[in-house]
């Protein structure tokens, strides 16, 4: 082979080389920007306990994120907590120190386990209720007195199993006495009472148990 011809090849494969390695920072550099872009999506959730309402909200504000509500009392816990790494934009919700100690927070799709530990914080007295809603194992669908009335020294949470069963239209028990609803299927009584004063579901809703809540009128 004469000289300019192995020179020639030699160039053609360096520059087959160089677009290869070209290419192949090219790819690398693109997957780098991918990948920071959509970490750039997400932030961890600072610690804001021990800060008053104000002071957390700003500083959940730097860190891209929005509080569910704004309080000059002392935030005892979060959701989701410090530490999560969650989407920028997320509404957090914060759990207040609350002086008088009667006013129910809103535990309504917060994990059973987060909600027991505000209570155990605040030391009120609770009782669980297991339901086949079928969505999500151990997410809180209701609590009886709902968010925002007054704790009365027993606070009920009504907990999603993750099972499905069959399912029916639920009819208005309310105002009703206990034995006239005993022999129903799928009805678990709460509490003690002549009367019904409440249900979950409500009456039109679709599900597979009601829970019915006795008191006196």
């Amino acid at each position: 082979m004469r000289p300019a011809e192995a020179e020639e090849k030699s160039l053609i494969a360096m520059k087959v080389f160089l677009g290869m390695l070209t290419g192949v920072v090219a790819g690398g550099l693109l997957f780098l920007l991918t990948i920071g872009l959509y970490q750039n999506q997400f932030v961890i959730v600072p610690d804001v306990t021990g800060l008053s309402g104000t002071k957390a909200c700003e500083k959940l504000r730097e860190s891209g994120l929005l509080c569910d509500k704004v309080s000059t009392e002392t935030v005892i816990d979060t959701y989701p907590q410090s530490g999560s790494k969650v989407k920028k934009g997320r509404i957090i919700n914060l759990y207040y120190e609350n002086s008088l100690k009667d006013v129910i927070p809103r535990f309504v799709d917060v994990k059973l386990s987060v909600a027991e530990e505000i209570l155990k914080k605040l030391g009120w007295n609770y009782e669980i209720v297991r339901f086949p809603f079928g969505e999500e194992k151990d997410r809180v669908l209701a609590t009886y007195p709902e968010a925002g009335k007054l704790y009365n020294g027993k606070l009920i949470l009504l907990v999603d199993t993750g099972e499905k069963e069959e399912y029916f239209v639920v009819e208005n028990y309310v105002g009703r006495s206990p034995s006239d609803v005993e022999n129903e299927e799928h009805v678990v009584f709460v509490g003690n009472g002549s009367r019904v004063v409440s249900q979950y579901p409500p009456a039109g809703s679709i599900a597979t148990e009601v829970i019915l809540i006795l008191g006196e009128e």
